[in-house]
């Protein structure tokens, strides 16, 4: 390959979201191990800290001005990874990553979709703007097959779509003497199994404060186990788990209260017996390091990612009674040991899906 090839990368990016933090940590890992020569360009939020955090050139995601030169200079644009074509969030969301694609486009830019899930598309308008320009890219990779289906009901006909993984399995988690410290520092003991438990605001669950904490007390007298609760977006994170912490009316529940690197939280997951979360990438942090999981069904990316990695443990947050959790939650406890064989038996799989992605664009660089 040609020296100074340049990918510009968009994505949600500089929000201090430990699973979108991972997904560019990761692509940036993976493309600087298969070919040091190509420079990476990000768009973010924070463009210095991106900078500072990834070693990378980063510009401000809204200065169009500065957007659109950058764009005629890189030799691939990619979208990616993550939930970025969904008008779950906002349909200004949605809007603003096609259009940058279209953009892309114009540009005669080859263009990728990097490890994306897609959905939900509610909007008549947004699903068919993204029918359109899907089928005008180079590229289409989807981190699950739920993804995929989504894509056939969209009537998307690109024939270049391919089901790989999230880049995140690619990534390592600190050492255990770096993750010992940080317990320690946490004052959260390891005399006790560990429960992680990892959840965040959503409008539509009215009882989940209540409902999680019952179940932490449950598990806390059943189970004769420890219970930590893990922020993965800091602080929104930190605040739900506060109010969490506060409901507790027994020993036994901790808080990581401090902001701490993905590979940290990786870390931190690691050393687990069991997880039951929300986030999506603390359940992918769990799959990584081979941790048995409940998901906490918000969105349906979650119970794609659930299903596409064959995790069977699963409740759905806006309308769960706590006994059902619990339920779910003893389940899975007895069967973690199979759980944890299955995810070590899948554990390559995964990997080398992660990297047919940095594989793939590689070879769209090249025009091969």
């Amino acid at each position: 390959m040609k020296a100074d090839k340049k990918v510009l990368i968009s994505g949600y990016y500089g929000f201090d979201n430990s699973g979108d933090d991972a997904i560019l940590k990761a692509i940036v890992k993976d493309f600087q191990k298969m070919d040091d020569k190509v420079k990476i360009l990000v768009l973010s939020k924070r463009p210095s800290h991106t900078e500072k955090m990834y070693g990378i050139k980063a510009i401000n995601r809204f200065q169009i001005h500065d957007i659109v030169k950058e764009m005629k200079n890189c030799d691939l644009f990619i979208s990616g990874g993550g939930s970025l074509l969904q008008d779950g969030t906002s349909t200004r969301s949605i809007i603003y990553y096609l259009t940058l694609i279209k953009l892309a486009l114009m540009n005669k830019k080859p263009v990728m979709i990097y490890a994306n899930g897609i959905g939900p598309i509610n909007k008549k308008f947004n699903r068919n703007f993204t029918r359109k320009i899907l089928d005008k890219v180079d590229l289409i990779t989807l981190r699950d097959e739920d993804s995929r289906y989504y894509l056939k009901e969209l009537q998307v006909k690109n024939p270049n779509i391919y089901v790989t993984a999230d880049p995140v399995f690619t990534l390592e988690p600190s050492n255990n003497e770096k993750i010992e410290n940080i317990f320690k520092a946490e004052k959260i003991p390891l005399d006790k199994p560990l429960i992680g438990v990892s959840v965040r605001e959503w409008k539509s669950a009215k009882n989940l404060i209540s409902n999680i904490s019952q179940a932490i007390e449950y598990m806390i007298k059943k189970f004769g186990v420890n219970v930590v609760l893990i922020p993965m977006h800091y602080p929104e994170d930190l605040d739900i788990s506060k109010k969490i912490y506060e409901k507790i009316t027994i020993e036994g529940c901790f808080v990581v209260s401090e902001k701490y690197s993905v590979e940290d939280i990786m870390g931190i997951i690691r050393r687990l017996d069991m997880i039951i979360a929300m986030r999506l990438h603390s359940l992918i942090y769990a799959a990584t390091q081979k941790v048995p999981m409940v998901g906490l069904i918000y969105d349906p990316k979650i119970e794609g990612f659930l299903k596409f990695i064959e995790m069977k443990y699963m409740c759905n947050v806006e309308n769960a009674e706590v006994i059902e959790l619990c339920s779910i939650i003893d389940k899975a406890w007895n069967n973690k040991g199979n759980l944890k064989t299955k995810l070590k038996e899948k554990e390559d799989v995964f990997k080398e899906k992660a990297l047919e992605n940095v594989y793939m664009a590689l070879r769209l660089i090249n025009g091969r």
